[in-house]
């Protein structure tokens, strides 16, 4: 699991029900919400908040709404120069609504207060930020119950196109709650005020279902496509709209089902859709809240022009989010290849957001498997409301140097490729407990050296498995050469300092031979002119066992004066044979010669019957003794 990414939290004085970014990513966030009609003391309220500063939020402009109507249930934004128009579903007061009148769609002009500057002595008198209501609409048909409880529950907008010179060419689309018959009305959202001209379709969903989430998304020049989910179908309608004349044409006339819902696991149980968000134009991804509260799934579906929708790809949440609450996504800028990252946000029920990652790729149009990006817990005192992303738009790259003219010297790059400053896409989480958090993932290049890299997650986690990964290999490496150094070793006691030299390079063994066998035999000379000496080892029993000498040969003499044994230990069996030819194992002796040898071991202190032969079936025996077996017979004695 990843470190959760800097975030900053501010309480606000009423709960909060619907958020959003700004459209152009400027550093502000909108939020809505209030205690409702005649809840004393628990204001209704927008307040668009300045998050500009990753470590602390602030109140930038508060818009307060009459405490006789209900609160703010939904909002989306228009972006202009100096600020935001701001769409908002508020139901008016229960006696207006009780008469017909529920006029639920607002407008709010909102200027953004200016940045803060340095000081100088020529500064002049800045404006100060505001608000002001615009108008209000009832966008609905006209309920027949004298007592109707239905409100606006969702609102949306197309996608802001910020490289477009129509980036302001949207539509939006709102949805209806607590409705005896559910509605969807898609309208033009180029006015403050859309008027009954600018609504370009009315649904109907079949059985009066309630649309539970909905998504639009921009498929070419003037096109868009439309989807919506009830709790088990996914229906999708795509409009060409002319903006000059109004006139929309619709495919196909009505809205088609693209999926449906299978039976779940028990009798009579399906699962339910909760969410749902475009990934691109032709697939979109569902938040799945499985029956009896069995968890939670993420489904992703792509589109055809025509027939049912292809489930691609389905992930199942950990098991702590038994339901979630929200969920959003945000694709990140592409490439020249179409490539292109997309995170996905869900909130839980258990106050958790699980953030993960999905990359795109276009020559194959396929997506890969979820990766984790963070999982947060208790981001929230109480239950969540709502979720969203801020919108992400490639920054401005520096262009490229220009090459020099002919005869000029062109001037020296360096290969260091200056990117954009630091970016970052935020996540903002708002609940009914009057708090918002807004956490910043860092964004970074994909290829750092590129001057139009697409920007990507930076996964902390992945970065530091991929780390630990390199020391385990390494330490895993050393470990290996150790063992088989060792095995080598093990396997060849006796291999010389000549041998070992064979494993390094060949220029280097000349060099380093003639120091290794000038000491080789050195100590040949050494081991073989001086005899080992035992201190505190009188028994062959015990000197064969004695971890100085279980390398080395053993040779038992008799004495010059025949009074005493001699015992040496040398390093070279072979060598000890050629120094000493009439020395013989044990087994090469004859009887008289054993026996005599025996009695002579026994007298000596130097072995007993009890030991039995195999004692000495590991020494030679010589009747002959040297200049060094005297040296070693006068040291024994010593002892």
């Amino acid at each position: 699991m990843a470190p959760r990414s800097s975030y900053a939290k501010v309480t606000l004085p009423f709960p909060i029900f619907a958020a959003e970014f700004d459209p152009y990513n400027r550093g502000y966030l909108v939020v809505g919400g209030g205690g409702g009609e005649g809840r004393s003391g628990v204001p209704n309220q927008i307040a668009v908040l300045d998050v500009s500063n990753r470590a602390n939020i602030t109140t930038a402009i508060e818009v307060d709404l009459s405490r006789d109507e209900d609160s703010v249930q939904s909002l989306a934004s228009l972006a202009t120069k100096d600020g935001l128009i701001t769409f908002a579903g508020i139901n008016s007061s229960q006696a207006e609504q009780n008469a017909g009148n529920n006029e639920h769609f607002r407008s709010f002009e909102i200027k953004y207060p200016p940045r803060k500057k340095q000081k100088t002595e020529d500064a002049v008198t800045e404006p100060k930020p505001k608000a002001s209501f615009i108008g209000k609409r009832a966008a609905f048909k006209q309920e027949p119950a004298a007592k109707s409880e239905r409100y606006q529950r969702l609102l949306r907008l197309s996608p802001v196109q910020r490289q477009s010179v129509d980036g302001n060419r949207r539509i939006g689309a709102i949805a209806s709650g607590l409705a005896k018959q559910a509605e969807v009305v898609v309208f033009n959202a180029t006015t403050p005020t859309p008027e009954a001209a600018d609504v370009m379709a009315r649904i109907e969903p079949e059985d009066g279902a309630e649309v539970v989430d909905l998504d639009i998304a921009n498929t070419g020049n003037n096109e868009f496509s439309l989807t919506y989910c009830t709790d088990y179908d996914i229906f999708e309608q795509s409009y060409q709209y002319d903006f000059a004349t109004k006139n929309a044409q619709k495919t196909p006339k009505g809205p088609r089902r693209i999926h449906s819902m299978p039976d779940g696991e028990g009798a009579g149980l399906k699962h339910k859709f909760r969410c749902l968000r475009f990934l691109d134009s032709q697939n979109v991804i569902a938040l799945v809240n499985k029956a009896d509260k069995k968890g939670t799934e993420l489904r992703v579906f792509h589109l055809y022009p025509t027939g049912p929708a292809s489930m691609i790809l389905q992930m199942q949440l950990p098991s702590h989010v038994k339901q979630a609450v929200s969920m959003d996504v945000c694709a990140l800028d592409a490439d020249s290849k179409g490539d292109r990252q997309i995170a996905v946000a869900v909130a839980g029920q258990d106050i958790s957001i699980e953030t993960w990652t999905l990359n795109y790729t276009r020559s194959t149009d396929t997506f890969s498997r979820f990766q984790s990006f963070q999982s947060v817990r208790d981001v929230h005192a109480h239950q969540m409301t709502k979720i969203c992303f801020s919108p992400f738009h490639s920054p401005v790259r520096a262009p490229a140097p220009t090459p020099a003219a002919d005869g000029q010297t062109a001037a020296p790059q360096t290969e260091t490729v200056q990117n954009p400053g630091p970016q970052y896409l935020k996540l903002a989480s708002v609940s009914y407990g009057n708090t918002v958090v807004v956490d910043a993932f860092p964004l970074s290049p994909l290829n750092p050296k590129d001057r139009n890299a697409r920007y990507i997650l930076q996964d902390h986690a992945a970065k530091t498995r991929r780390q630990y990964l390199n020391y385990a290999f390494a330490a895993f490496i050393v470990l290996m050469i150790g063992v088989l150094f060792q095995a080598y070793l093990t396997l060849a006691p006796s291999a010389s300092t000549s041998s070992l030299s064979g494993l390094l390079p060949p220029g280097a063994r000349p060099i380093l031979d003639k120091p290794i066998h000038a000491a080789h035999d050195a100590a040949s000379v050494i081991s073989s002119s001086i005899p080992t000496k035992l201190p505190g080892v009188q028994r062959l029993a015990d000197l064969l066992s004695h971890p100085s000498h279980s390398s080395k040969a053993l040779i038992v003499r008799d004495s010059p004066t025949g009074t005493d044994l001699s015992v040496d230990a040398h390093v070279d069996k072979e060598a000890l044979l050629k120094e000493h030819v009439e020395a013989k194992h044990w087994d090469e002796l004859h009887e008289s010669q054993r026996s005599e040898w025996k009695r002579r071991l026994i007298e000596a202190g130097r072995w007993a019957e009890s030991e039995g032969e195999t004692v000495l079936k590991g020494v030679m025996w010589s009747s002959y003794a040297g200049f060094v077996g005297g040296v070693a017979g006068e040291v024994l004695r010593e002892l």
